[in-house]
């Protein structure tokens, strides 16, 4: 057995990470990249004293000594490289980026809500309509929305990538074999070997990384939540418009029914020479725009089966959608929710989004500012070459021209000719991540605004409905007292016909405001993210290498959360 101890010093670009992670594209720089090895090489005296008179293509190895190294010497190698490593653990503590503290100002409760108010779940929210045909479709959409499908699939390869964000960082064998034959050879070669690999991740670049992946968790979990939310509000939306036009369309037909028998009056008064000619034409127009207004309503209602259907993933609408009659029921729309302003931090999308990409840009400053320093690891590999040609001596005997070259020492990766592009990348990530935390605090501004706004506008659109039900009520009133005069003989139906018409019109208003009452009731429970994850249909099966749906630890950087800000909802994204 012969022993050589050997140093080799190369340079070589390292391109390791993906591009969100890695530095902006810049004209490559070289790096210094150190390797110690200790190689022992055995080969056959046999073998060597045969191949000393033809020329083969053998591995090439230049020995620095011969004599093997003094113990000494290896004792202290291993001391310092004990000391390189404890150092460099050292460093990584002062190097790694702490997670950064969320600001979020909101008040303590709300200013436009009605105290004692009563209020739905924020959970299902949709069943105060008392509506089970609404109930049905939110559920259906729910489950086979395509929109919540995708938003699902990405969730779950994010949750599969976040499982494996520490690879990198893991140590790594790879298996390798190489036919070295040169094209004036002899001899041939065959090489076979095992690499392996161990990147310390140390300067927070570990860290990192998984940072990195997690926002990418949370980002998809609150793009899941969104359009779980986005889709609940439009299912709800598109129903109740569908009913609203329904109702409209009675309405109508009301009206077209008293405008026909109007012209029946008004051509039995011309007749009678009681009305000109001017009355019948006039009383015929309005026949006619009460026709044509029936144009609306009907539009209204086959769009809206249309959008039912896609919202549900079909291509045509459930005729039993349209047969149905207009619901007249009104929920109990007071200003009023369960939730406190505190809790939007865990139910918006948007703010559970911009807590994402806060969570990531700390994670690409990190690795900004790991890049500043060393990357410090481990490697070793063990090759064994075996010749097979030529390989006969003189008594026929098989020679066994084989030898093994085996190497172990750190791998160290030093930054040069490039530390002014490193610094500047490392101050942008960091004004990136300030950028970030003002965009959070913004989302969280203009999610409680939208709140508050809607508040408003459901209390006011309650009162002027109120108002409207009023006048409604005195006109069928005035109309019941009409037709008791027309049956007693004192009074005409003639005379009756405008104030039926008044009643309809009446009809029509207090329809529009209900609709927009409920557009209001529906904008509310949707700025707060109601709904987004039904019990029915929570996703309770933690990731990969993650933590468990169960509820969340109050969370330091969110004071007044019910749940930690980290778990975007019941049981859809965790932190580890």
């Amino acid at each position: 057995m012969e022993h050589f101890h050997y140093h080799s010093v190369s340079l070589h670009r390292k391109p390791r990470l993906p591009a969100r992670m890695a530095a902006p594209s810049a004209p490559a720089r070289p790096q210094l990249t150190v390797r110690s090895r200790l190689a022992a090489t055995r080969r056959p005296k046999a073998d060597v004293r045969a191949e000393s008179t033809r020329q083969t293509a053998t591995p090439y190895v230049m020995p620095l000594s011969r004599s093997a190294p003094p113990k000494s010497a290896g004792l202290a190698r291993s001391a310092l490289r004990s000391a390189l490593v404890l150092a460099a653990s050292v460093l990584a503590g002062c190097a790694s980026i702490p997670e950064p503290t969320l600001q979020a100002d909101v008040p303590a409760q709300w200013h436009n809500t009605r105290a004692g108010a009563p209020a739905p779940d924020p959970a299902s929210w949709w069943k105060a309509y008392g509506d089970p045909l609404l109930d049905g479709l939110v559920e259906q959409a729910l489950a086979e929305n395509l929109t919540v499908a995708e938003a699902h699939a990405r969730l779950q390869a994010a949750r599969k990538l976040h499982g494996v964000a520490d690879t990198p960082y893991r140590p790594e064998l790879a298996f390798r074999t190489r036919d070295a034959v040169a094209a004036d050879a002899r001899s041939s070669y065959f090489q076979a070997g095992f690499d392996a690999t161990w990147e310390l991740g140390l300067f927070g670049r570990s860290e990192a990384a998984e940072r990195l992946a997690r926002a990418d968790l949370d980002a998809a979990a609150a793009t899941l939540q969104g359009a779980r939310v986005s889709v609940v509000a439009e299912v709800v939306r598109t129903y109740r418009e569908l009913r609203h036009a329904q109702a409209r369309e009675q309405l109508l037909n009301e009206a077209v029914a008293l405008q026909e028998r109007q012209v029946e009056l008004v051509s039995l008064r011309q007749r009678t020479s009681l009305a000109s000619r001017i009355d019948t034409e006039r009383a015929q127009a309005a026949l006619e725009q009460a026709r044509a207004a029936l144009a609306d309503p009907g539009v209204a209602i086959r769009q809206s089966a249309l959008r039912l259907a896609t919202l549900l993933g079909r291509n045509e609408p459930d005729p039993a959608w349209t047969r149905a009659p207009a619901a007249t029921t009104v929920a109990p729309m007071r200003a009023a929710i369960r939730s406190a302003p505190a809790d939007i931090l865990r139910t918006r999308p948007d703010i559970q989004m911009a807590q994402a990409r806060v969570l990531d840009a700390a994670g690409a400053l990190g690795i900004a500012r790991a890049d500043l320093y060393p990357r410090l690891g481990l490697g070793g590999s063990l090759t064994i070459a075996s010749n097979f040609a030529n390989n006969f001596n003189r008594r026929g005997d098989a020679a066994t021209s084989t030898q093994a070259i085996f190497s172990l020492g750190p791998l160290i990766d030093i930054p040069l000719f490039d530390w002014g592009r490193r610094q500047a990348t490392e101050r942008a990530r960091g004004d990136e991540l300030e950028a970030a935390l003002l965009a959070y605090r913004q989302a969280v501004l203009n999610g409680v605004a939208e709140a508050e706004s809607a508040l408003i506008e459901l209390d006011e659109y309650r009162q002027r409905r109120e108002a409207e039900e009023r006048a409604l009520q005195a006109l069928e009133r005035a109309s019941d007292h009409a037709r008791r005069l027309t049956a007693s003989k004192l009074s005409s139906e003639f005379d009756n016909a405008d104030l039926a018409s008044r009643r309809i019109q009446a009809g029509l208003a207090l329809s529009a405001t209900t609709l927009a009452q409920d557009l209001a009731f529906i904008s509310l429970h949707k700025a707060v993210g109601g709904g987004g994850v039904p019990t029915s249909y929570a996703l309770r099966t933690p990731p990969q290498g993650g933590g468990t749906g169960g509820p969340a630890e109050p969370d330091p950087r969110c004071p007044g959360c019910a749940g930690g800000t980290a778990e975007v909802a019941a049981g859809v994204a965790w932190r580890d």
